[in-house]
């Protein structure tokens, strides 16, 4: 099942682990999480976890390798399989690329690729790498990838959760998965993130069809002292759990002028408006890069024609 995973980590001494820009704690645990595993199971190997850093790096520090270790290395990547949203492109000067995601997206840069849609988080699939082969792994892997796994299902909530999914957080509660630690990191907010989230409820707009929105200047992210992840990702979940709203979008300017999507539904596969728009993820939670807000109104159009069908279907069988 994982055999040419396996048989890669063996071949090479020099292994670099990278993942998406901004990322969330799927990627980032999952990257340290296989960066303990390998340490712990493969002697003799040089490991290095790269990227960018955020609000999520309570679960451990990137590494700053020279440009002449990843000659001749293996750069994996988790948690995404296409070029445009990798922290750190000098993957790109190792001798062999291996891409291991569970999205939604057909890789351009893999030579090697294992992706499997069925697992809820990218941690699923290097928790289950780990128990398949009875790796050794300690408390801070274990956590790492908790924290991957409880978050990309919305704490068991989401729809694709499976018994899979229950049967890896108790081997990674087994093995010692730090759970409060998890918790009171993700969960215990500063004030401006309280008010933030104030903002978003008292403001989002809604379509016709009642798909929800927020579009955010980039003067949100400094009236609140936050990121742009924060603004983006970490507050586009405010919109949901409202009783008659089934999809819900948000649209975040950044520092370098793009406008992040991020896109939720409940039951509606919405993955491929993302797609339509040069971006792709999950069937009901995924995302794009836009260049205006005026895109981000073709966006908008394009859910709320997936709704007014969606209603109409439903208006027919009864």
């Amino acid at each position: 099942m994982y055999s040419k995973i396996i048989s890669l980590i063996e071949k090479y001494d020099t292994i670099i682990i990278h993942r998406h820009k901004n990322p969330d704690m799927d990627a980032l645990g999952t990257q340290l999480g296989l960066k303990r595993i390998i340490e712990l199971n493969f002697s003799n190997k040089l490991v290095y976890a790269v990227g960018d850093e955020n609000n999520f790096s309570f679960l451990g520090k990137m590494d700053h390798p020279a440009d002449d270790i990843f000659v001749g290395a293996l750069s994996i990547i988790v948690d995404v399989a296409v070029s445009a949203l990798i922290s750190d492109d000098r993957y790109k000067l190792a001798d062999h690329v291996l891409v291991i995601d569970h999205h939604l997206n057909d890789s351009d840069i893999a030579d090697t690729e294992y992706i499997n849609s069925s697992c809820i988080a990218c941690a699923q699939i290097i928790a289950n790498l780990a128990k398949t082969n009875d790796y050794n792994i300690d408390q801070h892997t274990a956590t790492c990838l908790y924290g991957g796994l409880v978050t990309d299902s919305g704490r068991f909530l989401y729809p694709n959760t499976s018994y899979k999914s229950f049967e890896i957080a108790t081997y990674l509660v087994k093995h010692g998965a730090d759970i409060q630690y998890i918790y009171e990191s993700l969960y215990t907010e500063p004030l401006n993130f309280k008010k933030l989230k104030g903002y978003f409820i008292n403001n989002f707009k809604t379509t016709k069809n009642k798909v929800a929105y927020m579009k955010n200047e980039l003067s949100v992210k400094e009236e609140f002292n936050v990121t742009t992840f924060v603004v983006s990702r970490a507050m586009v979940n405010q919109m949901s759990g409202i009783e008659g709203i089934e999809i819900w979008a948000n649209f975040t300017v950044d520092e370098d002028g793009f406008v992040q999507v991020e896109l939720r539904s409940k039951k509606i596969p919405i993955v491929q408006v993302a797609k339509k728009f040069g971006g792709g993820g999950h069937l009901l939670a995924c995302g794009c890069t836009l260049n205006s807000f005026e895109e981000a109104d073709l966006v908008l159009s394009e859910l709320d024609q997936l709704l007014e069908k969606e209603n109409s279907l439903w208006t027919n069988k009864n």
